[in-house]
């Protein structure tokens, strides 16, 4: 358990999720899932949503699972967005034009993830759009969410993929169009967190060696402003030493999700 207010976000938040989710938590009367935090400085990997529906309920200790984030076995990717629409290369230079960024066209292979740092999005065809001028990634990262919400604002649904997803769905027939995002290293996000600043919504993504879910700790125990946080955290273990835990491997899907990860589930 962690005090609320220590923890530090990376990454903006949507607000009508976070009004979806303090509704569901108020009516569950619990949070099912913990926080995922690096054990060092409390930066939130993983649970941006879920930490900002608990300050607004007033909880005063927040269920983490703590990480050694220099390991070797987090891995840090990007959340590509991905269309399928009528004339990519059109709608691509359209909302390029409308964004006011520079650019260029060139060809480029879709069958890898890896592409140039300035690549901002790229066709079925293999049509690269490339900006013109060098950004710094969060800026580089601003620039592929202006691109994003004009192209949804022009009806076309986004949907978020992995790097190696979204260059798969190019591949087959579930897309046409990606936006690229750049892959923020480890140090980048925490001088971001600790500096109080805040990435795009759904910009990064953190592959963990294992992710504990369904932990369903009661409300009423987080916002009790009696308990010490060591009293919290004895409680805590208290209440999950007598669940029973199942593992399931990395590519289970667990309500409605697939995860890339092994899965610890806590049950009663």
């Amino acid at each position: 358990m962690i005090n609320t207010d220590e923890l530090k976000p990376h990454e903006e938040i949507v607000e009508a999720t976070v009004n979806k989710l303090v509704n569901a938590i108020q009516r569950e009367g619990q949070l099912r899932d913990p926080l995922m935090v690096d054990k060092d400085d409390y930066v939130i990997l993983d649970g941006m949503h879920r930490y900002n529906s608990l300050k607004r309920l007033g909880c005063r200790y927040s269920p983490c699972c703590l990480f050694d984030y220099n390991s070797p076995l987090i891995k840090v990717g990007a959340w590509f967005r991905v269309f399928t629409v009528d004339n990519p290369e059109l709608l691509a230079k359209e909302a390029l034009d409308k964004s006011g960024l520079g650019y260029s066209k060139s060809t480029t292979k879709t069958d890898n993830s890896t592409y140039d740092p300035q690549t901002i999005a790229i066709t079925k065809k293999g049509t690269a759009f490339v900006l013109s001028n060098a950004y710094e990634p969060l800026e580089r990262a601003r620039n592929a969410i202006v691109l994003e919400k004009l192209i949804v604002e022009r009806g076309p649904q986004v949907t978020y993929l992995s790097e190696t997803a979204a260059t798969q769905a190019l591949k087959s027939t579930e897309a046409n169009l990606v936006i690229t995002l750049p892959v923020f290293s480890k140090d980048q996000i925490r001088e971001v967190a600790l500096k109080g600043q805040l990435l795009p919504h759904k910009v990064t993504r953190h592959v963990i060696p294992s992710r504990p879910l369904a932990f369903n700790i009661p409300l009423t125990f987080l916002t009790d402003t009696t308990l010490s946080c060591e009293e919290a955290d004895r409680k805590l273990h208290e209440i999950l030493g007598q669940r029973k835990m199942e593992r399931k491997p990395a590519g289970s899907t667990f309500d409605g999700r697939r995860y890339d990860e092994e899965l610890l589930i806590f049950s009663h």
